[in-house]
């Protein structure tokens, strides 16, 4: 492959950055909206379905894939959006008060739980009433969609507001980290009834419910075990790892590198990599350096996340969801709901929080963003779903991305800075 490839995508990388900041800055200026919002507006626009299509060049504002590194068909966008919302899970980690954090732990459980139970549901019996002849396979991709969680958009409003280490802030990323090993679970049950039905066995319950479980307890034992080693250990931590960076003053970037190992290592037990680079930050958050390490690598969080909300946006191929938008605007409004529902019963009653608190839970678990477009893409390439429903889908993912800040920053004006 000739290099000049690479060197064309230098120039997408800038003009990415580029959209994302003119755009961002115009919605945050003139239009009173968190910038993320125009990020995402900025991918629609100058994606390869819009502007992008003008671009006469396969590498250019487009999703070419080319071999590289050994690797066929090795996606640049792609990686870097993930190295981008690594980034930013591994910041909002640190800024993160770890006491709060347990603290809010039952409450942020029943809140997983309830945001995966009614979307599941809902998105299961729509797609039942409607489609019926998808079978069995496809009532449950589509309630498996609904039940995702991308925090990505939620953590960067709550970032910008000031709001990030308020009890609602802290609820919503204990939230997420569960429901992130709920949805792994589901995933899991549904793929390996799907391949039992195509294949003509007979659905074995006890083999479902036995790997279930074993994902849980792996989940739950890698994710504790993680924060267990900050929360004692970071004194061991200052002074073992850090130490030796301090006098280079490079220890800051020693822990976001650590943190890229620890989001790579949780993926061999299912995780999403976002769920290791946040308990990262987490074990850094307890050690004396958090304000140091917050101060250097925030500056790189904000250069590099609008990155992964632009190529969220770019994803959006309008002409492609036109034939589904009657289920999909439905099951867009069931997604919504779903876990509005859901999110704002547990947090209304366990937490005892006040209604507008409950509210913000609920909306800031509603975007499905990349998480929901993965298991949309499990299902269509297991054969679960078709081409209509994989497009009702990614409008549901994407679309419950783009509604989140407008929809947030009226009920975070109302909430105090601090009230963990």
């Amino acid at each position: 492959m000739e290099l000049s490839i690479y060197y064309k995508f230098i120039l997408t990388f800038a003009l990415v950055l580029i959209a994302a900041r003119i755009v961002g800055e115009l919605f945050e200026r003139y239009l009173k909206q968190p910038p993320v919002l125009g990020e995402l507006i900025a991918g629609v626009i100058i994606g390869p379905y819009a502007l992008g299509a003008f671009v006469n060049d396969p590498v250019i504002l487009n999703f070419a894939t080319i071999s590289a590194f050994g690797v066929e068909h090795f996606n640049m966008m792609e990686v870097i959006s993930e190295i981008a919302v690594v980034v930013l899970l591994f910041v909002a980690g640190v800024e993160t008060d770890v006491k709060a954090f347990m603290r809010q732990g039952v409450t942020g459980a029943l809140v997983a739980v309830g945001g995966v139970i009614f979307p599941f549901v809902l998105g299961y019996v729509i797609t039942w009433l409607i489609y019926p002849e998808e079978g069995l396979c496809g009532w449950l991709f589509m309630g498996a969609v609904l039940t995702a969680t991308s925090i990505g958009i939620t953590v960067r409003i709550l970032m910008e507001m000031g709001k990030l280490q308020t009890k609602e802030g802290t609820t919503i990323l204990v939230g997420a980290v569960v429901d992130d090993i709920i949805g792994i679970v589901i995933l899991s049950v549904v793929v390996s009834i799907s391949g039992m039905l195509k294949s003509g066995e007979t659905i074995s319950g006890g083999a479902i419910a036995i790997d279930a479980i074993k994902i849980v307890v792996i989940g739950f034992a890698v994710w504790f075990a993680l924060l267990m080693i900050g929360v004692k250990f970071h004194r061991y931590i200052s002074r073992f790892i850090l130490g030796p960076f301090k006098r280079s003053a490079t220890a800051p970037i020693f822990t976001l590198i650590i943190g890229f190992i620890i989001a790579w290592a949780v993926t061999k037990v299912s995780l999403h990599p976002v769920v290791g680079a946040y308990v990262a930050g987490l074990m850094f958050s307890t050690c004396a350096e958090r304000e140091e390490i917050i101060e250097r690598t925030r500056p790189i969080m904000m250069f590099i996340s609008p990155f992964f909300f632009v190529y969220c946006g770019m994803q959006v191929n309008v002409p492609e969801l036109l034939p589904g938008i009657g289920i999909a605007i439905l099951l867009l409004v069931a997604a919504i709901v779903g876990k509005m529902i859901g999110c704002y019963i547990p947090a209304k009653l366990q937490g005892k929080l006040s209604h507008n608190s409950a509210l913000v839970i609920g909306i800031g678990m509603v975007p499905r963003g990349e998480v929901g477009l993965i298991v949309a893409s499990v299902g269509l390439l297991s054969g679960a779903i078709g081409s209509m429903l994989y497009g009702a889908a990614v409008f549901v993912s994407l679309m419950s991305t783009l509604v989140v800040p407008a929809m947030l920053k009226p009920f975070l004006k109302k909430m105090p800075s601090q009230n963990t």
